[in-house]
């Protein structure tokens, strides 16, 4: 029962690493003043160019780097058309469609299909612990844990102990206030260019932890929205380090019971709802907070020109209406304010 828990607990990690990474991008653009809803389409980039680098060069590490290279290169798209004024939530899907569908179209045109690509390349292999991996449970639970899963879950305390340092603190400032922070010589712009870019580079690292890390091959669509699902565990989170690992384990530890749950005749259709199933209700739990909700709300303001806030009416029925007829237009107006009184007789004294 123990070894068969240890297994469980290590398809979790190994699925929660994906959403990790993603999680830790949206989170820094997000303390950075951004919403960035392109996680999606950086996480995907890196897993097709880290494939093919891999492949091409027979060397999973430069794989590796390509895929944080494409991810950072769709940041700079987004850092330059912040730069301009462009609405980054439109841009934001605009470029999720588009790599997803030229990931589909190069598939087609050079790698002869558009199902699966599958080189002749060895997945990262697994980073085996001194004792520990020789003990039978602890074995089970560190068994297929390259090093990119360890990046994903040192990556977490390291950008902790950052936020300590002055740049962290400037990124913090810059994302609360950032007025405040141009008054006080800090450089906005550039802080959050290149904060969008590192954080597409670390989105693109969790498609080369699905493609060269972990399966060795690419099909279509690979990402699956790992990338949406990384940027609702870091608004469960609350965009904090402390909280990102459960956060993002949440959804990790989902997949794995629904990979779990196909072994016992459970209908694939529902094994395979649990996972968004967990993202909804964790959006629902978001939304419900008061203190969650109005973050994302400044998030979006200033990154979109789309208003989600309603117009306010005007109070009209504390005065009660009056009508004009039999007023002279030369008259001036009467004061709704003043009190019942004849307003009109003053003016002959």
């Amino acid at each position: 029962m123990i070894v068969v828990l240890a297994d469980f607990l290590n398809s979790g990690i190994r699925l929660t690493t994906p959403i990790l990474f993603a999680a830790i991008a949206s989170m820094l653009s997000a303390r950075a003043g951004i919403l960035n809803l392109a996680i999606e389409s950086k996480v995907l980039i890196g897993a097709f160019v880290g494939i093919l680098v891999a492949a091409g060069t027979g060397n999973t590490l430069l794989g590796v780097v390509a895929a944080a290279a494409a991810g950072a290169a769709i940041g700079a798209v987004m850092a330059a058309a912040h730069r301009l004024g462009v609405d980054l939530v439109v841009l934001a899907i605009g470029l999720n469609i588009l790599v997803l569908q030229l990931t589909v179209f190069l598939m087609r045109s050079f790698l002869g299909g558009v199902g699966t690509y599958k080189p002749d390349i060895d997945p990262i292999a697994a980073v085996s612990v001194p004792v520990l991996s020789d003990l039978p449970v602890a074995g089970n639970l560190l068994s297929r844990l390259n090093w990119l899963v360890y990046l994903a879950y040192l990556l977490v305390p390291a950008i902790a102990l950052w936020f300590r340092t002055r740049a962290g603190r400037h990124l913090l400032a810059v994302g609360e206030a950032p007025l405040a922070a141009a008054s006080a010589g800090l450089k906005v712009g550039r802080s959050q260019v290149l904060t969008l870019i590192v954080a597409g580079a670390i989105a693109g690292l969790g498609g080369a932890f699905l493609s060269v890390g972990d399966l060795g091959l690419f099909t279509r669509n690979m990402s699956a929205d790992r990338g949406w699902i990384g940027i609702t565990a870091a608004l469960l989170a609350l965009n904090k380090p402390a909280f990102l690992i459960p956060a993002a384990g949440v959804f990790g530890l989902a997949s794995a019971a629904s990979i779990r749950l196909q072994q016992f005749d459970v209908p694939a259709n529902l094994t395979q709802f649990i996972p968004q199933g967990a993202a909804f209700v964790a959006l629902v739990l978001v939304g419900l907070r008061s203190t969650s909700r109005g973050q994302v709300l400044r998030l979006w303001s200033n990154s979109s020109r789309i208003s989600l806030a309603l117009p306010r009416r005007r109070r009209t029925d504390a005065v009660a209406p009056r009508s004009d007829a039999g007023v002279d237009p030369s008259d001036p107006p009467a004061d709704d304010t003043a009190p019942d009184a004849p307003r009109r007789s003053t003016l002959h004294h």
